[in-house]
């Protein structure tokens, strides 16, 4: 396989899978803020779920391949969709309840981005002192 065939195969994947992680993150923070707000019965909704997914899935399709190519790369694949996912739901969820007088909405939606960046570091941070130890090759390396 051309090295350019890997990347692009490569980014797909990422493409794909990221996806799957942002339409499960955004469908997590719409069912834990109905959740919490108006008792878990409300919660149990597919359209809730749909809602949430729908946000989330065109973010991850773009931002997991970019995060993971940039950033990333020393990170093994299943810690950085856990992590990443971790994040946005934790940034939605604090954007959703902070009490600003703006776009709800858009507020979570730049809150769960901002959680998505910073575990994107950290998790860079955590592999590069980790790699640095004991010389690991990561899921995302197709330098080989």
């Amino acid at each position: 396989m051309t090295s350019l065939r890997r990347v692009l195969v490569v980014t797909l994947g990422l493409s794909l899978l990221g996806g799957i992680a942002g339409a499960i993150a955004g469908s997590l923070v719409a069912v834990l803020v109905v959740a919490i707000t108006e008792g878990i019965r409300s919660a149990l909704d597919i359209e809730l779920l749909g809602a949430g997914a729908a946000f989330g899935a065109p973010l991850g399709a773009v931002l997991l391949p970019i995060a993971g190519w940039l950033l990333m790369r020393r990170v093994p694949l299943g810690r950085a969709m856990l992590g990443t996912m971790l994040g946005s739901v934790a940034g939605g969820l604090v954007g959703w309840f902070t009490p600003l007088h703006i776009d709800v909405i858009g507020r979570t939606l730049l809150c769960g981005l901002l959680g998505f960046a910073l575990s994107v570091l950290a998790l860079r941070r955590t592999a590069a002192t980790t790699a640095g130890v004991a010389g690991e090759r990561s899921s995302m390396d197709v330098s080989a």
